[in-house]
């Protein structure tokens, strides 16, 4: 690794590498770091959106494509069905983001100038799970992420599993952007979906992750989800994240988890294509790929997917943080590492390695500690414990 990628965050702070002290019972045993181990390839970059975009897409143009090729088919099947009614598939759901958030729409033009890939491919990728959810056949799976929250007395602390398809293993990247006028952010990237919703922190002490909901309504023509993770890492508060995520014409549903280091408070926030709730998180809190706040979980959602992977997941995590709920004061964020290590329940783990035609692996973990403004990221799956940190 060479100096500028160890040089990220928004001083510009050198990252260090850090060990879990230990592993759970349950995880892989961690190896020693020697501090040489491959990290996530690093840009960072300034302008306007689409400067922006087309630098980050031409410098990672390899990854992109790779990640096209990788899911051939799945791609084609996708776009195959996006192109047999663009009027209602493509369209309405461009035009929306162009009404509302016209600078992610410029970045990703940028993004796929950049990469050398037609601009409806990228769209593709954004619209990928409208898409597949008014195809109304059989889906296939999605792997999802596993979430877990500590607010307790002077801890506030955000830990994330980012799942996704073993095909982008190897593929994902870093960024760190500044647009004038918004907060510059250092993120997480799929290889694509540039509007995703890969783990980020702002300079304004902003921090969002996602986890992926399966729900059966679309709003047709509204503006796409990724399209909203996105705008919302511009977010300088969170009554600001609140109001971007909550937005009325949301095409699909999602779940936000956002932090404040300045308000010092972690939001759960869920929603679907009509509703929405907000939970202030207080103690430690558990969440995986399906809508559980009253409100909310009377949503309809995929239920096959919600009682497979994200149930499983959710009630391992939930069974842990009861056995620790009269023992808060001994929970750092060691401990929820070492939680989002735990391979009980795979290939439905919240540490996730493929199996089978299970194909869905843990990309990244995360440590957000809020209250220092500082990140911890793992380098595929945390228990392999490989992490650097990184500082606002």
């Amino acid at each position: 690794m060479n100096r500028r990628e160890f040089l990220v965050g928004t001083s510009g702070a050198v990252l260090g590498l850090l060990l879990p002290s230990g592993c759970h019972k349950q995880a892989r045993p961690c190896r020693q770091s020697t501090g040489k181990e491959k990290f996530f390839p690093y840009l960072e970059v300034s302008g306007e959106p689409y400067q922006v975009g087309h630098a980050i897409g031409k410098h990672f143009a390899w990854q992109i494509q790779a990640g096209i090729q990788r899911r051939r088919k799945w791609f084609d099947d996708l776009k195959s069905f996006m192109d047999e009614d663009r009027t209602h598939r493509y369209e309405p759901f461009l035009q929306a983001g162009k009404r509302h958030f016209p600078e992610v729409v410029e970045e990703l033009r940028g993004a796929a100038a950049g990469a050398g890939i037609p601009f409806d491919h990228m769209m593709t990728l954004i619209l990928k799970s409208e898409l597949t959810a008014m195809k109304n056949q059989p889906k296939p799976e999605t792997p999802g992420c596993s979430t877990l929250a500590l607010a307790y007395k002077d801890r506030l602390l955000l830990a994330h599993n980012e799942d996704g398809h073993v095909a982008y293993d190897g593929l994902m990247f870093m960024v760190k952007v500044s647009v004038p006028g918004q907060p510059s952010f250092l993120r997480l990237t799929y290889p694509g979906v540039f509007s995703g919703s890969a783990p980020s922190m702002n300079a304004a002490g902003m921090v969002v992750t996602t986890n992926f909901i399966d729900g059966r309504a679309v709003r047709p023509g509204g503006i796409p989800r990724y399209f909203i993770s996105r705008a919302v890492r511009n977010a300088r508060s969170l009554d600001e994240a609140v109001k971007i995520v909550t937005h009325p014409e949301r095409a699909f549903s999602f779940h936000f988890n956002i932090g404040s280091v300045k308000e010092k408070k972690i939001l759960s926030v869920e929603t679907s294509v009509d509703h929405h709730q907000v939970y202030e998180v207080k103690d430690l809190y558990v969440h995986t790929n399906h809508l559980l706040l009253d409100e909310m979980k009377a949503t309809p959602q995929n239920e096959k997917y919600v009682n497979s992977s994200s149930m499983i997941r959710y009630r391992i995590l939930t069974a842990e943080a009861e056995r620790l709920s009269n023992h808060l004061d001994d929970v750092d964020g060691d401990t929820l590492i070492r939680l989002l290590s735990i391979h009980q329940g795979a290939p439905y783990s919240p540490c996730r390695h493929p199996e089978g035609k299970v194909q869905g692996t843990t990309l990244a973990g995360s440590l957000f500690d809020i209250q220092k403004g500082t990140w911890r990221l793992s380098y595929g799956n945390p228990c392999k414990g490989i992490m650097q940190t990184k500082s606002l």
